[in-house]
């Protein structure tokens, strides 16, 4: 595709320099073009979203301001925006900055050429997608449809960015066995997946599995609950899917089901998506913020919440003009969410001299993650006051910030954190529900960071470091540290279960997680993770058994 040179006048010059590792994941990700250098890239990025802020007649000084602050966090790799703005911004001006998207798409009855056209068309954009499986009478067929689509488009060498998918079926549907399967022999049969696959369990199916009773199908066949369950169990064990996937939960975090409910997740799923719904993404790096007298430096983290969510409105807006059907440009006006999420977290704790697996880690995890959150909705309101209120404020019936208690107090009003109590919860809450002033309905979400994470030399997502020798390799004179630096597989699965349970409780949407588990794990511990998740209040878990498949990226 020809680049559109941005013709937005460059309010500040760059100093963005990446570690070579780094510069790696740039140029081999197509993040940067080629003749790019990384702070040119740090340049048209700033300056594509900082240009929005003219459409709310934004002082020019204030604009200055904005983007000075936006390129010193940028640099300073304090924050990293998701690889679609920082791939898109400023370079392919009609495409949108989002992330993934649930396609508005109906799998049952639109053509094939037209299913076809629109993956195309949103991976070649840079947005994975999600799809719900439900209606169809043969959704294993229609799975690997969507995924031949998905392989010829990656084929075709006009996606900058390779994208993730997903694919969710209900534990009720007839064919739930042969869908729970279907990537089970991929390897033996050399097959070629783009997609993750997800069933769908709500709180019943795990009622009727502890008590070792059946289930219905919507066919109106009786199945164990076992039977099912021992099948994800064998299927994970071998090929790493299904993960599961709690929509219910999901559904019940909706702030706006008036808008639509939630019917698939991201790729990954860190948000929950309704038909047309789409996500945008940008990172905090946790680590960045330990001073040298190792105490978090709030002030500067307050600062960083406030760019990077009034950033992340910008780039929904950028979003909003390019995104080629209608029905995403709806239901974004009706809901603007973003999503801030964080890089760093393992870096965070070593920094802290603190173990990932302790108590004291997961209650400081959730302490600033909940101080984010907060500030995010602050900010949130504030922008409303002068761009106006997220579209679904306007009809206040089906709106949960406008219930008694409203979202906001039933999901954080009893958490009393370090730096965020329930009164300010209970009283932000109500000023929402008095003024109907908020511009996102949610703010937080937690993806794996994948690219972004390594950008900025950052472990990914909410994830343990990956690897000790890459860990050490990349950040030297660490020898003090050492005892702290913990890797995914030396940390038992229900420390990585109890870190997400506990951030969970601070985060608006969810959370993307992986457990890593050894080669010589035995099934039944798959088992035992993912009835754990369940019941521990997360919602959904997937796990990765060492070399279940042929082609592992990176080593343990």
């Amino acid at each position: 595709m020809k680049l559109v040179k941005s013709k937005i006048k460059k309010h500040f010059q760059s100093n963005f320099s990446p570690s070579p590792h780094a510069l790696k994941v740039l140029i081999e990700g197509k993040i940067i073009a080629e003749s790019e250098k990384p702070s040119h890239m740090i340049e048209r990025v700033v300056n594509s979203l900082v240009e929005v802020e003219k459409r709310f007649n934004t002082s020019p000084k204030e604009i200055k301001e904005l983007a000075k602050k936006l390129i010193f966090l940028l640099d300073n790799k304090y924050c990293v925006m998701s690889t679609p703005i920082l791939t898109n911004a400023g370079r392919y001006i009609q495409k949108p900055l989002s992330a993934c998207s649930m396609p508005p798409l109906d799998l049952v009855h639109d053509s094939k050429e037209k299913i076809k056209k629109v993956i195309f068309k949103f991976h070649q954009d840079g947005m994975g997608t999600g799809f719900n499986l439900n209606e169809l009478d043969d959704p294993v067929s229609i799975l690997k449809m969507l995924n031949n689509f998905a392989i010829e488009s990656a084929d075709s060498g006009k996606e900058n960015r390779p994208v993730g998918n997903m694919a969710t079926l209900t534990v009720y549907h007839s064919d739930i066995l042969k869908f729970i399967n279907t990537k089970t022999k991929a390897d033996k049969l050399n097959e070629i997946w783009k997609f993750n696959i997800s069933v769908d369990c709500d709180k019943f199916f795990f009622q009727q599995l502890l008590k070792n009773r059946s289930i219905t199908l919507k066919n109106g066949k009786t199945i164990s609950a076992e039977k099912i369950f021992n099948s994800i169990q064998n299927a994970a064990y071998s090929s790493a899917d299904p993960g599961l996937i709690f929509l219910d939960r999901m559904e019940e975090d909706n702030p706006t089901p008036n808008v639509g409910h939630y019917e698939s997740t991201a790729p990954c799923a860190e948000v929950g998506l309704t038909k047309g719904e789409s996500c945008q993404f940008g990172y905090i790096n946790l680590g960045r913020f330990i001073n040298k007298n190792r105490n978090i430096d709030l002030v500067l983290l307050k600062d960083t919440v406030y760019i990077l969510t009034r950033m992340l409105d910008n780039a929904l807006e950028i979003s909003i003009d390019n995104y080629s059907e209608l029905m995403n440009k709806e239901i974004m006006i009706q809901k603007r969410k973003i999503g801030i999420g964080i890089c760093g977290l393992a870096d965070f704790f070593v920094k802290l001299k603190i173990n990932y697996a302790s108590l004291e880690a997961r209650e400081l995890a959730k302490d600033i993650i909940a101080f984010i959150n907060y500030e995010s909705k602050i900010v949130s309101h504030e922008l409303a006051k002068v761009r106006s209120s997220a579209g679904a404020f306007s009809v206040p019936i089906g709106n949960r910030y406008f219930d008694t208690p409203s979202f906001l107090e039933k999901k954080y009003g009893e958490l009393n954190t370090k730096y965020v109590s329930c009164e300010q919860w209970k009283v932000l809450s109500q000023t929402i529900r008095k003024t109907k002033l908020l511009r996102n309905v949610s703010t937080i979400a937690l993806p794996p960071t994948g690219r972004s994470g390594l950008i900025v030399d950052a472990s990914t997502g909410v994830e343990p470091i990956f690897s000790r020798e890459e860990y050490m390799t990349l950040h030297k004179n660490l020898k003090e540290y050492e005892p702290y630096i913990k890797t995914a597989k030396e940390i038992l699965p229900e420390d990585h279960l109890l870190m997400v349970a506990s951030i969970q409780k601070v985060v608006d949407e969810s959370i993307s997680k992986t457990i890593n588990l050894p080669f010589n794990i035995k099934k039944e511990e798959i088992r035992n993770i993912y009835l754990r998740a369940w019941q521990l209040g997360l919602k959904g878990v997937s796990i990765y058994r060492e070399n279940s498949k042929k082609k592992q990226p990176r080593k343990l």
